[in-house]
């Protein structure tokens, strides 16, 4: 991992065609639809996806499959021959797979400017990255680096691929928040088993599946004798809960995602799993669509009425409005052309592209991501009615809550410093890698299903912790170390950077808050604009700040004293962040953590709630309240962070959506 975040490679792809689809619908009387006159295109489906990450590309699919025409609009394109994006090791945020957001973390520019991985523009259009004592006379700031997944599959393209499903209790917040039972963990834990295809434990262990379609694996303990330093480093901190440290090697294979009653309050050492196929390949929502696609009749034609078309920026929802009635999604209005987004890296703000809608005759359901769909809903004038009436858009519904309730788990890695390097034994007959630069004679050697690629990395496994400000008797910390680098979050690659390499015998233990409390974070219009981004808050530390600096700052001095007792000669191991000067390390552990905090697990910004709660964008079966005809199926919808990883929490989300949907077709 730690070559995977520190690197980025260079482009493969051949962009494919932009529009695959299954024979359009029959024509019927009510696809005669208003907005041809005006010379826009326009068509007809029973229903229409905005976005193909890991909440809408199973809606998609599972629509289709029941028989419906589906639309399926995705703002990027499809990079499936881009081999960085079929190799988990490979895959990071590159110039054709990804949307550049600049988020604040703090509205204080004091306490903003104080962070070491701000990115900032200067004069000649170059990117620099430090914080802002540093910056050149000429840098204007741009904000926190937070890239989303802009192409088919969204982010599950672009993302590590860890798969830790969330503890039952996030599950049993939504059912007691909303009265709606079937959200309840058991309920949720037999979708997790209907779609799993687990790959790394006996078929029919209890609380998995293995015949379903999401690929899940994990390390089969073969990679640890290759690590000696990171296993001797992980020692004290397995003693510090009470196990064996002599008992290491089986811990490395423990599933993370067991199904025992208490899964979700054991501390220790366990395997971290991956959302990858049998040679670790990158299994993600883009693989549903594709396989949806591609399925065909014994005849040859498409078995299912789904239709994608990529480069395809949706800018509002288009509304039937009756009186005495609520309005009703009827469709999408889009923009056809690559690269239209104002975030995309390639963005030409003289490229037009070509106005078009889409019409369907049951439902709308937005995909579209934590960033994107609060600002589609604001642009098609559900919102806040006075932000609304800034952007000279009028509001159909008055909703307080679209864009608010923006949360993520907070990260830091605390890092120390060996006094040796961390080596990984070669296989006998591994090539060498260059992590994608060409020629890399991994690639090949993964195409075969051998090689470094194609097997787990040393990453692959996690620390569970629970702090003294746990608010339940639950872990509330996910941890995973990392030799020779530390993972401090993300800035663009081609940026000139101010920040040093890790030296040789680094060690970065990252950290992951669980359950973190601050839910003051926003999302508002920039613009009316669609092609603008939305102006990004998190607020960190806003609300709650005793409890989720207050864990960190537990970890970091926990973390300390598991460095100070790692055996000689790698040890002890000096901690070198958060700094400290000597004495009571605490107060200067959280200035640390509210300066150096980040995070890439945004979540929450069109909540599900309680019909009672204003702030409630959504109701339990994800309609939009105020309107008809339109859902929201995506990470936005979840009422507080799904674990430490969203990422199989949202494909879960998006197979009980489909199931909901279905039913009331």
């Amino acid at each position: 991992m730690a070559t995977k975040l520190c690197r980025y490679f260079t482009t493969l792809a051949i962009l494919l065609a932009p529009v695959f689809s299954a024979p359009a619908p029959e024509p019927q009387d009510n696809e005669a639809t208003g907005g041809s006159s005006s010379g826009i295109e326009v068509d007809t489906y029973d229903y229409i996806v905005v976005g193909s990450g890991p909440g809408g590309a199973p809606v998609a699919s599972n629509l289709a499959k029941a028989g419906h025409s589906v639309l399926l609009l995705e703002a990027g394109d499809d990079q499936s021959a881009d081999v960085s994006t079929q190799i988990l090791q490979l895959g990071l945020p590159q110039f054709t797979n990804r949307w550049d957001f600049y988020v604040r973390n703090y509205a204080d520019d004091v306490q903003q400017l104080k962070n070491n991985h701000l990115t900032w523009r200067r004069a000649d259009g170059s990117l620099w990255v430090g914080n802002g004592s540093a910056a050149p006379a000429d840098a204007t700031l741009l904000g926190v680096y937070y890239p989303r997944g802009a192409t088919l599959g969204g982010s599950s393209v672009i993302n590590a691929g860890v798969s830790v499903l969330p503890p039952g209790s996030d599950w049993d917040f939504i059912a007691s928040l909303t009265g709606d039972q079937s959200w309840r963990a058991n309920k949720m834990r037999q979708i997790f088993e209907r779609i799993e295809k687990n790959l790394y434990l006996p078929p029919g262990t209890p609380g998995h599946g293995f015949n379903g379609y999401l690929k899940i694996n994990g390390n089969d303990g073969s990679i640890w004798d290759n690590n000696p330093e990171l296993v001797e480093t992980l020692k004290p901190m397995v003693a510090s809960v009470g196990d064996n440290p002599a008992q290491i090697l089986p811990m490395f294979t423990r599933d993370l995602n067991n199904n025992s009653p208490n899964r979700d309050t054991t501390q220790g050492l366990f395997g971290l799993p991956f959302h990858v196929n049998q040679t670790w390949g990158r299994f993600s929502a883009r693989n549903i669509i594709l396989d949806t696609l591609n399925a065909k009749k014994p005849n040859g034609s498409p078995k299912y009425r789904l239709t994608l078309k990529t480069n395809s920026l949706a800018t509002r929802v288009l509304f039937e409005t009756k009186p005495n009635k609520k309005p009703r999604a009827i469709g999408i209005e889009y923009l056809q052309g690559q690269s239209l987004y104002g975030a995309d890296p390639r963005s030409n703000p003289s490229a037009t592209g070509t106005t078009r809608q889409a019409f369907a005759r049951k439902e709308v359901i937005l995909s579209a991501g934590v960033f994107n769909t609060p600002q589609l809903l604001l642009l098609s004038g559900i919102g806040p009615a006075a932000d609304l009436a800034t952007h000279n858009i009028t509001a159909l519904v008055n909703a307080p809550g679209v864009g608010k309730s923006l949360q993520d788990n907070q990260e830091l890695p605390v890092v120390g410093l060996a006094n040796a390097p961390y080596t990984t034994v070669p296989e006998p007959g591994d090539p060498q890698c260059t992590f994608g630069f060409p020629p890399d004679p991994c690639i090949a050697a993964f195409a075969q299903g051998t090689g470094p690629y194609a097997r787990a990395g040393s990453n692959a496994h996690a620390f569970m912790l629970r702090t003294n400000h746990s608010t339940s008797d639950k872990v509330d910390i996910l941890m995973f170390g990392i030799g020779n680098f530390a993972f401090r979050g993300y800035w663009p690659p081609e940026a000139v950077s101010n920040i040093p390499f890790d030296p040789p015998g680094t060690f970065g233990l990252s950290m992951v808050k669980i359950n973190p409390q601050n839910r003051a974070g926003t999302v508002k219009l920039r613009s009316g604009n669609p092609r603008d981004t939305p102006v990004i808050n998190f607020n960190l530390f806003a609300q709650g700040a005793a409890t989720d600096v207050g864990a960190m700052a537990d970890v970091v001095a926990w973390a300390r004293g598991a460095y100070g007792n790692v055996a000689a000669p790698l040890g002890p191991l000096q901690t070198r962040e958060p700094p400290c000067g000597g004495g009571s390390c605490r107060a200067g552990d959280e200035q640390w953590i509210r300066e150096q905090a980040f995070g890439h697990h945004a979540v929450g910004t069109c909540a599900i709630g309680a019909a009672s709660d204003a702030d409630a964008v959504l109701d339990s079966k994800f309609r939009v309240r105020g309107v008809n005809g339109l859902r929201v199926v995506d990470g936005s919808a979840f009422p507080r962070v799904p674990g430490p990883f969203p990422v199989i929490a949202t494909f879960l989300l998006g197979e009980k959506a489909s199931g909901v949907i279905l039913n009331d077709a």
